[in-house]
């Protein structure tokens, strides 16, 4: 269907959806969209198009899909100013980490700040560092990954996955210490290639002395120039206030703000297992060619252990993918392993997700 939006009025599409410009002028977190140019929207998304000048758009919505018009802007003026500070700073890389709950724009945030540093920028690299292992925009969930651009996106999901850390688990409540050595180990590889600026993307959890405890090590470790907090009420107040200096600032969330279910979360993180597992087939891989983690972490039986998420590695830090446990031949020592990946494996990492056949979860 064709959809008429006035000046200074924004379409809310919730996906998964598909549009494209037919004529005017628009953009979506801060990325301006040319006639005729079509434009994704992921089932689990909202993405919001601001009409700049009278604006037509043919508009496809999916199952379960939504669209509605609402006056002005929907990304927050506050949204500017962090993107003013770090132009502002004269260094390389700026290091920017942004905090918030579940559900305040993260990766929307994210996705408006690229943009707008990159706004007549040429040759200007932005890394983005995902650290959101259940809600992941870059790689397969349970896993940090990096990705560095020159390019504006319209989501954080359409930017090449460079390089990931398979961490085994959909939340770092449970393993801490190991969420962070993977952030700061591929903080380190970015910091390598010598981007402009790193975004780093954070997960939802802030409430409670371990939380607190984690966010706090992240920044300590990662050390960020810029801090950007989230929040609806005061939820970062007490993480916020260990840290002051003039880096740190709070915006407000979009008003376009869009409240996932546990089970649409769940549905998002299937569908990356789904992506990173496209056209897998079963391969058989002799224990003794392998290194495996954890250390005797390899199941006596299958029957209890059907379907674990695994991690899959080259050489060094080269991560080749994710697979699933699909049979173990304890006589042979040799594991069947369902994955996509083409190359050898060196390391084989064990994590704690398991799937079904289906590719969707059953225990996390």
């Amino acid at each position: 269907m064709q959809q008429a939006v006035k000046t200074n009025k924004t379409l809310l599409v919730d996906g998964p959806a598909s549009l494209q410009i037919i004529s005017g002028r628009a953009e979506t977190f801060g990325k301006s969209l040319k006639e005729n140019q079509r434009v994704i929207v992921r089932e689990g998304k909202r993405k919001p198009f601001y009409a700049i000048e009278p604006l037509v758009l043919n508009v496809l919505l999916g199952a379960s899909a939504a669209a509605s018009e609402v006056e002005g802007n929907t990304i927050p003026e506050s949204w500017n100013n962090p993107v003013q500070m770090v132009r502002g700073l004269q260094k390389k890389p700026i290091i920017v980490m942004v905090l918030g709950a579940s559900d305040v724009g993260k990766s929307s945030f994210c996705t408006y700040m690229l943009n707008k540093l990159l706004e007549g920028k040429e040759n200007h690299n932005i890394a983005i560092l995902d650290g959101d292992l259940g809600q992941s925009d870059i790689g397969p969930s349970a896993t940090v990954s990096y990705s560095i651009t020159n390019k504006p996106v319209t989501e954080l999901g359409n930017l090449r996955f460079q390089n990931g850390f398979f961490v085994g688990v959909t939340s770092p409540v449970i393993t801490v210490s190991k969420t962070v050595q993977a952030l700061t180990c591929m903080m380190s590889e970015i910091n390598q290639k010598q981007p402009d600026c790193i975004l780093i993307n954070t997960d939802g959890f802030i409430s409670g002395d371990t939380a607190l405890n984690y966010k706090l090590t992240l920044i300590k470790e990662l050390k960020p120039d810029v801090v950007v907090g989230i929040q609806t009420k005061n939820e970062l107040e007490t993480i916020m206030s260990y840290l002051g200096g003039g880096g740190v600032i709070t915006v407000e969330p979009s008003s376009a703000l869009s409240m996932r279910s546990l089970e649409k979360r769940k549905i998002i993180r299937e569908r990356t297992y789904a992506k990173y597992l496209k056209r897998s087939k079963l391969q058989c891989i002799p224990l003794s060619q392998i290194t495996v983690e954890p250390r005797n972490g390899v199941p006596k039986t299958i029957e209890s252990n059907k379907g674990i998420l695994v991690g899959l590695y080259g050489f060094g830090t080269k991560f080749l993918g994710i697979g699933v446990l699909r049979a173990i031949n304890i006589s042979r020592r040799t594991l069947k392993i369902q994955t996509a990946v083409s190359t050898k494996p060196v390391r084989l990492v064990f994590g704690k997700v398991v799937l079904d056949r289906k590719l969707q979860e059953i225990q996390a």
